[in-house]
């Protein structure tokens, strides 16, 4: 498997595409939308987190055992993988073909079940935070065709996983960077020809059609194998595959819930709590953070796949200076960002016209702590993933539903404030996982070194 500097830059360029599309447009959003058309604009992207939660992991286990299979793997299996050896190393394409016609299916099910809860209950949520702030038909229609891009987006993920699965990083990026630049131009031109919040939404839905399109044809064209399953890849339930793929589908969902709970359901609270501007402010201001976090974690992601090689390969000293070196350069570049953001922040804003600044420094802090940290020990219980093997879902599941619990209690009897947003966030990780799981991967490194020296 070849992956080398060259997806890692592209790695870096979609990175800064994806996340920072809404950070790039901000200039333009700020002088055609108003503050309560952000904070809109925000809960959509909050809305498309929630969804996601249906995929349950799965596109992370499917990259997993993607790669297991690409590198020679005979099977999936529904817990550890199969070392192969350089000789026995051929590509099963028959049974590649069923495990991803299986996956079809399934996707297939979620983008159904999707549709029919945001055309019904999702609405009724938009129309109800909506009310006396923003034209309602404004919002129905923008609503439209981003709850339509959601579902094709979700319905047709798989090829996320099989692309990044088969090694073929650098065309999966260059193909991410080509979509944002498809929504940031049209974006750019639809505001600017008063479409407002509709014009944005449309521009989402063209290039999520544009992301499958190119998705599909660069599979078929990446090499003789995946040109040999052309025509073979149906939408197909398999029982034996689900029922190998679902038990860590299932903890690595809970994880997934876990994020969403972390990351994205603070919006969502404050948009029901505080209002939809603090409910804007607060969403730019994690969306940096998450820029940040993603682009540091580039390095680490695009080599994800080639972690996954190496453990079957067995070459375990070569996977532990690869994960060193990923920790480092996503440290390395947290902390110069972080920086920079906290120093010129308000700088840059007040450069492009906002009519308002960052959070005080206090929530600034806690926002940032608790991210970094909460990313820290996702990057190294990924690592442990990487032998299929999912031991921290019940910690971080019960973490962040008590993290939620107090806020609830805070916000709802206590005072609505931000303060009270944020502070579980940090307390609540602090207590186990933030250290917990660094600790106990380290442990783990350090068995299987020994066991693997003495063999």
């Amino acid at each position: 498997m070849n992956i080398g500097k060259k997806d890692v830059l592209w790695g870096y360029i979609s990175l800064l595409m994806v996340q920072g599309i809404n950070v790039i447009l901000l200039p333009v959003i700020l002088r055609y939308l108003n503050s309560a058309e952000l904070g809109v604009w925000y809960t959509f992207t909050s809305l498309y987190g929630l969804a996601m939660l249906i995929d349950f992991g799965f596109q992370t286990i499917i990259t997993r055992n993607v790669s297991y299979l690409w590198s020679g793997a005979q099977s999936v299996k529904s817990v550890g993988f199969e070392t192969v050896n350089e000789k026995n190393s051929k590509i099963n394409i028959p049974y590649f073909i069923k495990v991803i016609s299986a996956v079809k299916f399934i996707y297939t099910s979620m983008g159904t079940i999707i549709f029919a809860l945001f055309i019904t209950i999702g609405t009724w949520y938009m129309v109800n935070i909506s009310d006396g702030e923003i034209s309602m038909k404004t919002m129905l229609i923008s609503w439209l065709f981003y709850m339509v891009s959601i579902v094709l987006n979700i319905s047709f993920s798989y090829w996320n996983s099989v692309l990044k699965g088969i090694g073929a990083i650098k065309t999966y990026n260059q193909i991410l960077v080509v979509t944002k630049g498809t929504q940031l131009i049209l974006s750019v031109a639809f505001l600017m020809l008063g479409l407002g919040l509709i014009g944005v939404s449309v521009a989402y839905f063209i290039s999520v059609v544009v992301n499958r399109v190119l998705q599909s044809l660069a599979y078929y064209k990446y090499s003789s194998e995946t040109q040999e399953t052309k025509g073979k890849l149906k939408v197909k339930y398999d029982k034996e595959i689900f029922n190998a793929l679902l038990p860590n589908t299932l903890r690595t969902g809970s994880i997934s819930i876990s994020n969403y709970l972390i990351i994205n359901f603070p919006i969502i609270l404050s948009s029901y709590f505080l209002s939809l501007k603090v409910s804007g402010q607060f969403g730019f201001i994690n969306q940096i953070v998450t820029l940040i976090i993603m682009l540091s974690n580039s390095y680490y992601n695009t080599y994800l796949a080639k972690f996954n090689y190496l453990r079957v390969k067995n070459k375990y000293d070569d996977l532990i200076k690869l994960f060193r070196k990923a920790l480092v350069t996503s440290w390395a570049f947290n902390f110069i960002a972080f920086a920079l953001f906290i120093l010129l922040g308000n700088w840059v804003l007040d450069i492009i016209g906002a009519d308002y600044t960052l959070l005080n420094l206090v929530p600034m802090l806690i926002i940032i702590i608790y991210r970094f940290l909460y990313n820290n020990q996702t990057l190294f219980t990924n690592f442990l993933a990487t032998k299929n093997l999912i031991p921290h879902h019940k910690s971080f599941l019960t973490s962040a539903i008590i993290t939620v619990i107090i806020q609830l209690v805070l916000l709802q009897f206590i005072d609505n404030k931000l303060i009270y947003l944020l502070l579980p966030l940090l307390i609540v990780q602090l207590v186990h996982n933030n250290w917990y799981w660094v600790w106990y991967v380290i442990q783990d490194i350090r068995k299987d070194k020994k066991l693997t020296h003495s063999s």
